[in-house]
């Protein structure tokens, strides 16, 4: 009886020849023989693409493309809420897994990954805007951002960028939805610590220098936009009153690494500049 041969199996994969050919496809003006089964319009702009690939690659365009939306018997469909170039990026990396991020795309490029559910590109996104956070938390740049998103890169202990500095991005992004411009209105404190309440509590008062304190957090506490307690609780951690009462609270004053690797190196006495009535002495700025 003739013995089985033994079968030999290898499997061989080229992932980036794949990138390669599907990177030729021109979204805008296709080949003739491209196959494209569906035009995306944004704006002005169409994208001829593939149904296909966009399925499988986003799950809300896998609903509207394949599923009983009226979309999936469409041709030409129209895709609001983002930019024509940010449009481009997407597809992009859908057909490539390429990606070309700077400090003026990531974040609307950030909100639309979210909205379509494509998650390797988000997670680019927030890798750069954490690196990058001192460009991408100012102002005309950081309004668009959702507040979700925004809450997660607040709250990531790899943002680098002075606490601050955050801060006063964090006023800019909540300014910019309330309707009243008029800063002298009373309301308008009120409202802004109601928008902000979410993102203030991941904001490490305590870690912000004595200085800063009374120079820019007191105001806004008068003004009624940052709640009393956090300003309380970190001249409270300067003065070394009291132990962290839950997690959050630890790591509220735990400094980012960012924060303690850009510190000067330098002791201040807090028993004469810490006072909750008077202004501190003219003392250097420890962070």
């Amino acid at each position: 009886m003739e013995t089985p041969r033994e079968e030999m199996i290898e499997s061989f994969h080229d992932h980036s020849d794949l990138s390669e050919r599907l990177s030729k496809h021109n979204f805008r003006k296709p080949d003739s023989e491209c196959c494209c089964d569906v035009i995306l319009r944004v704006g002005t702009s169409r994208f001829y693409a593939h149904r296909f690939m966009l399925g499988v690659s986003s799950k809300p365009l896998c609903v509207m493309l394949t599923g009983p939306m009226r979309e999936s018997k469409e041709l030409e469909v129209a895709i609001n809420g983002i930019s024509s170039e940010v449009m481009e990026l997407l597809l992009t990396f859908i057909y490539t897994g390429n990606v070309e991020l700077s400090t003026l795309n990531v974040v609307p490029t950030m909100a639309a990954a979210e909205m379509y559910e494509l998650s390797a590109l988000r997670e680019a996104c927030k890798q750069f805007a954490l690196r990058h956070a001192k460009h991408i938390f100012r102002r005309n740049v950081i309004e668009p951002l959702p507040e979700k998103l925004l809450c997660e890169l607040v709250a990531d202990e790899n943002l680098q960028i002075r606490e601050s500095t955050l801060l006063d991005a964090v006023l800019i992004w909540g300014a910019a939805r309330i309707e009243s411009e008029d800063e002298e209105d009373e309301r308008r404190g009120p409202q802004l610590q109601t928008i902000l309440q979410d993102v203030l509590l991941l904001i490490r008062f305590p870690t912000m220098s004595v200085r800063t304190l009374y120079g820019t957090v007191k105001p806004l506490v008068q003004k009624q936009v940052i709640p009393e307690s956090y300003l309380t609780e970190a001249l409270f951690f300067h003065l070394n009153w009291g132990a962290a009462q839950s997690p959050e609270h630890q790591k509220r004053m735990t400094p980012r690494p960012f924060t303690l690797s850009s510190r000067k190196r330098k002791r201040v006495s807090f028993i004469q500049t810490v006072s909750f009535s008077s202004p501190p002495d003219q003392t250097n700025d420890t962070l």
